[in-house]
């Protein structure tokens, strides 16, 4: 890049950075807004440790081990089964989900998020709703189904297997202030570039229809 074409293309730039950052203030408000409506108001999340309590096991069998059973887990919380396992420790109401079973696979899929790590074993669980108390009761029901139920979940041979909360339920509002700043940061760089583009774009013909 030679110094005359350098220099047009830091002029550019200079010049998108007033319509680039009105640019991306509206898209902070448009981001803003959609998170506010396209979540529900509160999440509760739980962390958990999956781990094998079958002696003689070497690190890299513990390792492997601790994955599977963490990628196992992660589905079961999806399944009818859990769900009538949550119903039944009696903490929600029967109905806090619709009858019909593909319903209520969905609607509680939609509820449920589960991340893992599963190299390590942990299993982070959350419940998003629209009221602090629902959240708060069905994560304390989850909880209590993976502590006094969580190797029988596992069928044959999950006697071998412990799941320990190592913290929660922690509740919060939607969106976090941590996807709030995401959202900042990303639509005022976006806003940017976008306008920076158009400006480059508009200058490419500009100098192509003088030649």
């Amino acid at each position: 890049m030679n110094f005359a074409r350098k220099k047009g293309f830091l002029r550019i730039a200079k010049e998108s950075i007033p319509q680039g950052l009105a640019l991306g203030i509206l898209l902070v408000i448009f981001g803003i807004a959609a998170a506010f409506v396209f979540q529900e108001r509160f999440k509760a999340s739980a962390d958990f440790m999956i781990s094998s309590t079958q002696e003689g096991q070497d690190y890299y069998t513990a390792t492997r081990s601790a994955e599977y059973m963490s990628r196992v887990l992660g589905e079961i919380l999806y399944s009818e089964s859990f769900i009538t396992a949550i119903v039944d420790t009696g903490r929600v109401d029967i109905n806090f989900l619709p009858r019909d079973k593909k319903t209520r696979l969905d609607d509680w899929s939609k509820m449920l998020q589960v991340k893992t790590n599963s190299e390590l074993g942990f299993i982070q669980v959350s419940i998003s709703g629209g009221s602090e108390r629902e959240v708060s009761k069905i994560s304390q029901a989850v909880i209590a189904v993976l502590g006094e139920k969580g190797s029988a979940l596992f069928g044959s041979g999950g006697e071998k297997v412990s799941v320990r909360l190592l913290s929660g339920p922690i509740i919060e509002k939607n969106p976090s202030p941590s996807e709030l700043s995401i959202i900042v940061i990303v639509g005022l760089i976006l806003g940017f570039f976008l306008n920076f583009t158009w400006h480059l774009v508009r200058e490419e013909f500009r100098l192509g229809s003088l030649v």
